[in-house]
């Protein structure tokens, strides 16, 4: 991987230890409406976007009584009261500055609402980081489709092919195989055979791993 241009990061699960957050706040939201909460399988929808969650949960809870929106703007809400108990994936600012100064091209990948994506800039200070962000109002088909990831490179104007994208979930990886990129799996929601046959060409648990497969050895 000696001829990347560019490193493309998702965000939950990636730079921020937030799927149990937002987990937490979606049960919430959904025992609110008296909507069956314990028997959704989130898993299934790391990756993907809040809209196609809730979207699934009004239609096989036939829910009159509830909108998407409704939920959404209650799950935000929640979301937001427990956004202090936040904390970044481990090792991930480090590598990122790690990045930045090597002068690569960052990207943001993130089926996340631009609001969430937004809290999670300000509370980390991200924002000079990153030269292009893609969240879910930027595209029109989600993960596991390549739209995300292709709008990624085009905006950075770096070919897929030579773009790293660095991904936690089935659906994020397939995205950005899909849009040619190379991607790298990381363990902090799926286990390492999930990603490897999902089409992660490495997959690690921690980014020190990650350091020493691309030769970064000196990254902290």
């Amino acid at each position: 991987m000696t001829d990347l241009k560019a490193i493309i990061f998702d965000l939950d699960g990636v730079i921020i230890d937030s799927e149990a957050l937002h987990e937490e706040a979606g049960r919430m939201a959904m025992s609110r409406y008296a909507l069956d909460a314990a028997s959704l399988d989130f898993d299934a929808f790391k990756g993907k976007t809040e809209q196609d969650v809730f979207e699934y949960v009004v239609e096989t809870n036939d829910a009159d009584h509830v909108s998407v929106a409704d939920l959404l703007a209650l799950k935000q809400r929640l979301y937001g009261n427990l956004l202090d108990r936040l904390l970044p994936v481990q090792g991930a600012l480090a590598f990122i500055e790690r990045l930045a100064q090597a002068g690569f091209a960052l990207g943001l990948t993130t089926s996340s609402l631009p609001k969430n994506q937004q809290r999670a800039f300000d509370k980390f200070d991200l924002h000079r980081y990153f030269d292009v962000v893609v969240t879910a109002a930027d595209v029109t088909h989600a993960k596991p489709h390549p739209e995300p990831y292709l709008t990624t490179a085009q905006r950075l104007g770096v070919a897929p092919a030579y773009c790293l994208v660095i991904e936690d979930s089935t659906h994020g990886v397939r995205s950005a195989r899909r849009a040619g990129c190379r991607v790298a799996g990381l363990t902090t929601t799926f286990g390492k055979e999930a990603l490897a046959e999902a089409g992660a060409e490495v997959v690690v648990d921690r980014y020190d791993e990650l350091a020493l497969h691309l030769h970064w050895e000196d990254t902290p």
